[in-house]
């Protein structure tokens, strides 16, 4: 099986199967560039690294930030659990979306075609994070 991509050590086959045709005919430099970049910007920022960012912008220290973050956290908790939503300067709109109880149920299994029983559920919250106009147009 011959390849017009040429293999450097640190390449394996998985990885070339894993690249478009049309990026696996690029030079093995331009393909470590491309894949560097990548890398880069396809991982979030941790939440260490938020707080650090955020520290050097206004001047605090990393630990009153994370503070203020977490108390504002807390106030959101509490809000949600009494009225039901939450904004968050204007740029989140969180909300409590409750979902019913399901009672127990028969169904047939798909693959034996047996019948069964499903579980219930009991009733559970859940929380809906919005994004408002401010926020829109910042991404944006």
């Amino acid at each position: 099986m011959s390849s017009d991509v040429e293999m450097d050590s640190g390449s394996s086959r998985t990885d070339l199967h894993n690249i478009p045709y049309c990026l696996s005919t690029l030079p093995p430099k331009a393909m470590k560039a491309m894949k560097a970049a990548k890398g880069a910007s396809g991982k979030a920022m941790t939440a260490t690294a938020a707080y650090q960012s955020v520290a050097e912008t206004t001047g605090l220290k990393q630990k009153v930030v994370k503070g203020v973050v977490e108390a504002m956290v807390g106030v959101a908790a509490d809000q949600l659990k009494k009225a039901g939503s939450f904004k968050i300067a204007g740029a989140l709109n969180l909300k409590l979306k409750s979902k019913p109880a399901t009672p127990a149920r028969k169904g047939v299994n798909p693959f034996t075609k047996e019948p069964c029983v499903f579980k219930a559920k009991p009733a559970s919250k859940t929380v809906r994070a919005l994004p408002m106009k401010k926020f829109k147009e910042l991404v944006n």
